[in-house]
This record gives structure tokens, sequence and C-alpha cells, in this order.
């Protein structure tokens, strides 16, 4: 099994990359790729562990897009030659800064509405990049008695709107990346674009134009992809001649439950 879709502590996993390939080999993975949101400055760390630990790694980043009608869209580059990640990265820094200005606006918007939270706290749970999630929001209200779920009740109130269209305490609104921007950079720096869990936010539509700007291939397998969900993938992927991936979407205790190998692909989809 090849798990190409794991999060380390540079974003909003709970792990640092050498801890995630030691895991990996416990669990007795063939490869994992780590892909981080908006950020590759775990990669080095990755590559060094998976030379130690004799296990094959995948240098990734996830790039958080947006559609044109404001929906998610989230592309994974795989493959980035050491000469491209540069330009990828300088790509995904305004998106990183620019969550982080998100999260310190719902901070201080959840403050002044009364719940015990500060910067300081949210802080305490950010990796070794500094940059921010709101899942450590979550677990600063965890850990201040507000609740006792990352992804409970209290989020859902906090960052999503209401099932009769109640608008969010504090949303996170940030500028993501034109999808189409993203998928020219990843193929001009050499690497794979890959269109992330499509289902999760129901951009198999967008395939077309993401295919003509130089998409690679679809993540089929996920843990947010019902069985039909998989079907759809793997056929648009044969319609349309694209590379197939999958993964767990592992984030540890920051995550939804995800098992790490518990999702992906039996060979190695770019050999």
């Amino acid at each position: 099994m090849y798990d190409l879709h794991v999060h380390s502590h540079w974003s909003d996993g709970e792990y640092a990359p050498l801890d995630l390939v030691r895991q990996a080999r416990q669990a007795g993975l063939s490869g994992l790729a780590l892909a981080d949101h908006d950020t590759l400055q775990g990669l080095p760390e990755l590559e060094a562990a998976g030379r130690a630990c004799g296990l094959s790694v995948f240098g990734s980043v996830e790039i958080s897009c947006a559609q044109a009608d404001g929906r998610p869209l989230h592309l994974l580059a795989y493959q980035l030659p050491e000469s491209g990640r540069t330009a990828v990265e300088n790509f995904c820094r305004p998106i990183r800064q620019a969550r982080n200005e998100a999260i310190a606006r719902s901070v201080a918007q959840l403050a002044q509405a009364g719940y015990p939270v500060s910067m300081e706290a949210v802080r305490r749970f950010a990796g070794p990049g500094g940059d921010l999630c709101k899942q450590y929001i979550m677990q600063a209200l965890i850990d201040s008695g507000c609740g006792d779920s990352l992804y409970g009740a209290l989020y859902r109130r906090l960052f999503k709107r209401g099932p009769k269209g109640e608008p969010p305490v504090a949303p996170l609104l940030f500028p993501a990346a034109d999808p189409i921007e993203a998928v020219r950079c990843i193929t001009s720096a050499g690497g794979k674009a890959v269109l992330a869990h499509p289902a999760q936010y129901d951009s198999f539509d967008a395939l077309p134009a993401l295919i003509r700007a130089g998409l690679w291939g679809i993540e089929a397998y996920h843990p947010k992809h019902r069985p039909e969900d998989v079907e759809r993938s793997l056929q648009l992927a044969y319609a349309y001649g694209l590379g197939i991936t999958g993964g767990s979407d592992f984030h540890g205790r920051f995550g939804e439950g995800e098992t790490l190998g518990a999702c992906g692909v039996m060979d190695n989809p770019f050999a």
C-alpha cells in the first residue's frame, strides 16, 4: 500500500515527517507521500527519514484553491524536482500567510464574543513553521473547557453555516489560489498536478478545464469518498487518461479519525 496523502506538523498534522515515516514502516506500507497544506518545508526531513528507514517517500504539497463560485478545490503536486520546488513554495506562501491572518481574525472575533481563546493559546500547537489552522483554535477551546470534540457541534457553530443558513460565529475567509494557475505552476515546475478528493468539494465538473491546463491525475481513493465516488473518479480517469492516486489524509489527533495507510493505492503510480 502506498499512502500518498499525509500531513505533518508543518501544516495541520500532529507528527513530524520522521515520525510519519517510522509509523509507515511499522504499518508495513510500501511508500508514503507528505502533502502538507501550502508548504514544502517538511520535504527535506521526509526524504532524509525515507533514506534512513528504507521507505519510498514522495514529496508533495496540497494547494488550497477556490472555484469561481467560491467552493474549495484542492490540488496535489507530486514529483516536483528540486529545481522547481522554490517556484511552488513561492506560489503557496501567500496562501499560508492569508490563512494565518484569517486565524488571527477568527480568534479576535471569538474572544470578543466571550470565548476563552487567545492567540497565545492557539500558537502553542503550531509546528516548526509557525503556521496556524482552525484545529488549533478548537484544541485551545477544548483545553479551556469548551466542548470535547474537534469537529463536533461547537466546530460547526463557529466555522460552518447552520442548517437554516445561520452565519458562522467566526468564519475563516481567506483568498485561495486559482486552480488553473496552480496547475500551470505545478506543471511548469516539472511536477504532476492531481485533483484531490473531488467528491469532498464536488469539484468533478472542474476536470475538463484543469486537464486543459495540464492536470496529470485524480485522487480516487480517499476516506471521504463513498464507493460510488471512487467509481466515478476511476471512470473519469480512464476516460481522460489520468493517473490515479489515493491516500488517507492522515492528520493524527488534529484529523477526523483517519488511520495512516487505511487508504491509498497498491502500486506506485509514478513508476
